[in-house]
């Protein structure tokens, strides 16, 4: 069995290259047979940590879908070893071309066919992005209808409410509570101390594992860090990717 994640929101900024960032990591720290691929054209934030070692795919040309570029990626997992997993994070840019893409190529049928376990995973983000992420969530929920899908909750700008109700209270996540595999949460935490440290760990392109090490970072913000990597990465051992 093969194992591809792929992570798609077409709002920028929401959290995508992020959530990316914590599951190659998360494959890393659990010795699995990892492959890291970035085909953002425009933010190609993944492939900066070194450590993750990630391929650069160029997906886009004159505003259209390279076909030649994903076909290789397709191919590529199809012929992967056993046991490789996959982290696929996709550009804000290329969202809707990619969704068409993979819809009218029947892609996840054909992994399916070659025992390929597919998750995607999108963002419902907080603040003034819950519309915007909400509508592109919608959009997956349409477009693949027999396919698992992890929503994340990213709550470093703001709950993931709108009108005061929760995500998990919303019509969206109702009417499609069967389809979605996990909500896990990018938990907002008071003061301002931790979201200072991720945005300073993005900045310096260090994973968790590298920041809580680095005495570049001070005491304080390393244990900030631990704390959150540790919540993080229980979440996504619960899950079982």
């Amino acid at each position: 069995m093969k194992y591809v994640n792929f992570v798609m929101q077409g709002k920028g900024g929401a959290g995508k290259s992020f959530i990316s960032m914590c599951l190659a990591e998360y494959y890393l720290q659990e010795e699995r047979n990892l492959v890291a691929i970035d085909t953002d054209p425009v933010n190609p934030t993944l492939s900066t940590y070194k450590a993750l070692n990630c391929n650069v795919i160029k997906m886009m040309d004159n505003a259209e879908i390279d076909h030649r570029s994903f076909d290789a990626i397709v191919e590529g997992i199809i012929e992967s070893a056993d046991e490789t997993h996959f982290v696929i994070d996709t550009g804000a840019t290329t969202f809707l071309p990619l969704v068409k893409y993979l819809a009218e190529n029947d892609v996840l049928d054909l992994l399916h066919e070659h025992e390929c376990e597919i998750a995607i995973h999108s963002v419902v983000s907080g603040g003034g992005a819950i519309d915007a992420t909400l509508s592109c969530v919608e959009k997956l929920f349409e477009v693949f209808p027999k396919q698992k899908i992890v929503i994340w909750k990213n709550e470093y700008s703001g709950r993931a409410e709108k009108n005061g109700r929760p995500f998990e209270e919303m019509e969206i996540y109702k009417s499609n509570i069967d389809r979605i595999y996990a909500v896990p949460t990018l938990e907002q935490r008071t003061g301002s101390s931790f979201n200072h440290d991720i945005q300073t760990m993005i900045e310096r392109r260090k994973t968790f594992s590298e920041a809580i090490l680095d005495e570049n970072f001070g005491l304080m913000a390393r244990q900030r860090l631990k704390k959150v990597w540790s919540d993080v990465s229980s979440q996504l051992e619960t899950m079982a990717l």
